[in-house]
């Protein structure tokens, strides 16, 4: 052997090592392993284990925000003030965060999936196969059972052999592993007929049980794997319709001609064959057989309660979800041909090649452009004024018309952090601003934050206020203990008033 050999090993070792880290990098960044290394990972797992009980696979908002809500002294008695706690996604609770913005939170990180199901006149939240997938793994560390028992390793060696004679070519060894199964099912009828019955042990046939009520458990896991991964094909369906190269010809006759790309492929194939298994009447009869005669059985007595009813009910329970499934299913199907027979798909097209060149434009001018140069054109701030019908006051006959008394809000400070995050939010017009602040200082002298807001109306309502405060804290000097009212307009024409710290703008602010 040279010396190189073991050089290349090593690399090649290292190079595997790398790619593997890589891998284990992506993973971290998912839901599960975000969850599982959360803060609060405990009180969230516990509280989500809670709410979605056997059973209640999905709730309406209001009810989940009230299961919730019983529980939240348990995320609000954790550590408030350790350091780590404002890194933690699902554990921030500074403040003391209601049950609605937990939820909310949750759905953000992929714990919970948000569902609106036109059944409900509520927005339905279910756990994410990422929440299935961690709760399950806690739930295997706390039972502290091994999994490489006796009755495991025979479900293996049982499907290899199984699927060893099943797929086997050669007609003579398959009659001959046929002819061995006759001859020890031939003795076993020799035994019982001369009276000798032999059985497992209790101990064993438990066991065995378990591990088959485990793998029946992770099935229903896997129903909600299945529905994003529909989703998922789904998505790559609509992507290569819209592609300019690829087998978008192809997929769109495909489509046209009726063919199910959805049941076609890999998931779809796959749960397809279990339905139909799930859903064999005779099938069904003779597993519910199979499960009642089980249950007489001595060694089920020594299950707990909520294993016999995991038991009686194993097939039962996987129905509602694999139909759920099939309605997703179905609907995608019915979804992508409408958007196919609809000629829809030629519209996103236009639009999408018009991203595609308005992208490719901008990333061109990047580098020469500067994102505060003045833009020759005028546009108005997009801004949506949302309001609701209840919001309306019918108009009383007999009311006089007295003037509703005005509404007053405790003042709260605002720090320079939060006037920032203020205007990066709500795209504060700050160039225009530094213009009105300079020329009403520059015909007075100087000018507070009420001498501008009388001069030159604040065009965007409050966040106008907002953006001369965050100026003013940079450019204008404070006269302590002095406060001035400042009022103005908002974009429903309500007037509004309100009590800031003087600030007065003694130099021209400088435009950036």
């Amino acid at each position: 052997m040279t010396t190189t050999e073991p050089n290349r090993w090593t690399d090649r070792r290292s190079d595997a090592v790398s790619a593997r880290k890589e891998t284990y990098e992506q993973l971290r960044r998912a839901s599960t392993w975000r969850l599982l290394a959360a803060t609060k990972a405990p009180a969230v797992l516990a509280i989500l284990q809670s709410t979605f009980p056997s059973g209640d696979r999905r709730l309406p908002r209001s009810e989940l925000i009230a299961r919730v809500g019983a529980h939240l002294p348990l995320l609000h008695d954790e550590q408030e003030d350790d350091a780590a706690e404002d890194l933690d996604p699902v554990g921030e609770s500074r403040g003391g965060r209601s049950a609605a913005e937990y939820v909310d939170g949750w759905v953000r990180e992929g714990y919970l999936t948000r569902r609106d199901d036109p059944q409900h006149t509520e927005t339905t939240f279910e756990p994410s196969p990422a929440t299935i997938d961690a709760i399950q793994f806690i739930a295997s560390l706390e039972e502290h059972r091994p999994t490489t028992t006796q009755s495991r390793l025979q479900l293996v060696v049982q499907q290899f052999e199984r699927l060893a004679q099943e797929t086997e070519t050669d007609r003579d060894v398959r009659l001959a592993d046929l002819q061995r199964r006759r001859e020890r099912i031939e003795a076993e009828i020799r035994d019982l007929a001369e009276g000798e019955l032999m059985l497992p042990s209790a101990e064993a046939s438990t066991d065995r049980l378990r591990d088959i009520l485990q793998i029946a458990a992770e099935l229903s896991g896997d129903f909600l794997q299945y529905r994003e991964d529909l989703r998922a094909v789904d998505l790559h369906l609509r992507e290569q319709i819209l592609s300019p190269e690829g087998s978008r010809g192809e997929i769109l006759e495909q489509l046209l001609a009726g063919d199910d790309l959805l049941g076609q492929s890999s998931v779809g194939r796959t749960f397809t064959a279990f339905f139909r298994m799930l859903n064999d009447p005779a099938q069904t009869r003779t597993t519910q057989d199979l499960v009642d005669r089980l249950l007489e059985r001595d060694f089920s007595r020594s299950l707990g309660r909520d294993e016999r009813e995991r038991l009686a009910n194993v097939f039962s329970d996987l129905y509602e979800p694999a139909q759920e499934v099939l309605d997703v299913k179905t609907e995608l199907y019915r979804s992508l041909a409408r958007f196919v027979r609809s000629q829809d798909f030629r519209q996103h097209r236009v639009l999408l090649e018009a991203l595609q060149e308005a992208q490719g434009i901008a990333l061109a001018q990047k580098d020469e452009v500067s994102t505060r140069a003045p833009f020759p054109l005028e546009l108005d701030l997009s801004r949506v004024l949302i309001g609701s019908v209840s919001q309306h006051r019918l108009k009383d006959p007999t009311d006089p018309g007295a003037p509703a008394e005005a509404e007053v809000h405790d003042a709260t400070s605002l720090s320079v952090e939060v006037l920032a995050d203020l205007v990066r939010t709500n795209d504060i017009d700050l160039v225009g601003l530094t213009s009105h602040v300079n020329d009403v200082r520059g015909r007075n002298g100087q000018a507070s934050l009420g001498d501008v807001l009388r001069e030159r109306p604040a065009e965007q309502g409050l966040a106008s206020v907002i953006g001369l405060m965050f100026l003013a804290t940079y450019h204008a000097q404070e006269r302590e203990g002095s406060t001035e009212i400042v009022t103005w307009r908002e974009l429903d024409g309500r007037d509004y008033a309100a009590k800031v710290p003087s600030f007065y703008f003694l130099e021209d602010v400088p435009v950036e």
